[in-house]
């Protein structure tokens, strides 16, 4: 059992904390013993004083060495060894995640001192401390709050105490890095969606991605960390590459906005047609005639049409139609995996400026909101068979490719196509608990 004593002014309270919660389960299972000793019931001062006036002069006082000493020496006879005994002091060395571990690993028994008012008298940290300890480069009031942070960061690496190593091996501080950002339910939220990477199943990827998070945030958060990381092995050289690759992109405002097409953003999107024609020119997939200007109006006479706006400017467009689409009904090397009504995707494209900001998989979420409030819950596209980029775009968003389809293009173009499917999840409903 993991035995630790605190000697504060504010016994319950700082009791109470710790007692809740995953380290509650833990002394209820004898993995820890966390006890607070109130350090009044250790003066011979009738009125229970355990402070007076520094010598030397000066404003507040100092707790007194004899009853921090009486509560120590109490505390130290209850057991076989001299417990490890910390003082925690704005004076002390900074608390690291490696203390959490040193303390939690090498020793089986913890002093917390708490301190109060100007400090404590030297003399009692001469004869019973073995180390000061500060949170930051901050002062606080009294001890009791560093007393806690510090109890549970090294409980919770006590084993037993949490389910598995897991639990905190990929923690913030443990091999350096800062831990990377976390996703719950639902899958899109406020129009903000989880990274697709999390969403694949495969836990390479997954991994791959965590990695590359936590190196960003590191890099970015905490540069000074970050130079003592060990990156030259040859998958980390590969990420690095990627992030210079992608910092140099601009950055996706928080703020990007959908709405109908009007006329008015015409002359936008005809100027991000040009961009995405010019780089699908290789493969012919769009060409000089398709899609036209007369298109896009269409589109906008049936109320398909949508554009992305960040920062007020039109940054991409798409077509999503609930009509079904007539050359899909003549699916070949394989088949739709449902009959049941489905919104299609045509001409979608996003500005060159914007290419890898995040901003077309912003433009997927839009198209799984719009479907789902129209009641659809299945969504089709098809793209070029020599597009890889769209083909990688569209499975990495949850697309399962499904067969090919011929779609009517001028000679001398290719007609065929590859189709893709999504099945959309509609939120849980809420549900109210009645009495």
């Amino acid at each position: 059992m993991y035995h630790i004593d605190i000697m504060t002014l504010f016994p319950d309270t700082v009791g109470d904390v710790l007692s809740e919660s995953i380290l509650g389960r833990a002394q209820e299972r004898d993995i820890l013993r966390i006890e607070t000793h109130q350090i009044r019931d250790y003066t011979l001062n009738k009125q229970k004083q355990v402070d007076d006036y520094p010598y030397g002069g000066g404003r507040g006082a100092v707790l007194q060495a004899d009853p921090l000493y009486q509560c120590w020496d109490h505390i130290c006879k209850q057991y076989d060894k001299r417990p490890h005994t910390i003082y925690l002091s704005p004076c002390g060395r900074t608390f690291t995640q490696s203390d959490a571990k040193r303390l939690a690993w090498e020793q089986d028994h913890l002093i917390l001192v708490c301190g109060h008012y100007e400090g404590i008298d030297q003399r009692f940290i001469d004869e019973c401390v073995d180390e000061e300890i500060s949170l930051g480069d901050f002062v606080l009031t009294g001890g009791e709050i560093a007393a806690m942070a510090v109890a549970d960061a090294v409980c919770r690496l006590v084993p037993g105490v949490l389910s598995d190593a897991e639990c905190f091996e990929n923690e913030s501080h443990w091999d350096g890095l800062l831990e990377y950002p976390q996703y719950s339910r639902p899958e899109v939220w406020h129009g903000r969606t989880v990274p697709q990477e999390l969403l694949t199943g495969n836990h390479a990827k997954v991994e791959r991605w965590r990695r590359k998070q936590s190196l960003l945030r590191t890099r970015e958060r905490r540069p000074d960390l970050y130079e003592k990381l060990d990156l030259s092995s040859k998958s980390d050289q590969k990420l690095l590459s990627e992030l210079e690759r992608e910092l140099s992109r601009l950055p996706l405002p928080r703020l990007v906005e959908c709405r109908p097409a009007k006329e008015d953003d015409l002359a936008s999107m005809e100027v991000i047609l040009a961009q995405a024609k010019a780089l699908l020119a290789p493969i012919g997939q769009w060409n000089d005639n398709y899609p036209a200007r007369e298109d896009f109006e269409a589109d906008m006479a049936l109320k398909t049409c949508y554009v992305l706006t960040c920062c007020g400017e039109v940054s991409g467009f798409f077509t999503l139609s609930p009509q079904p689409e007539e050359s899909y009904s003549a699916i070949t090397d394989g088949k739709w995996s449902s009959n049941e009504p489905y919104a299609v995707i045509h001409r979608c494209a996003v500005a060159e400026k914007w290419r890898g900001s995040g901003l077309a998989d912003r433009m997927a979420a839009e198209w799984e909101r719009l479907a789902l409030t129209w009641g659809l819950e299945w969504l089709r596209v098809d793209t070029h068979k020599k597009n890889k980029a769209m083909q990688g775009f569209i499975r990495r968003n949850g697309f399962r490719y499904r067969g090919n389809v011929l779609v009517e293009v001028p000679p001398p173009y290719d007609p065929r196509r590859a189709a893709y499917e999504k099945r959309l999840r509609h939120p849980a409903p809420d549900v109210k608990k009645t009495s």
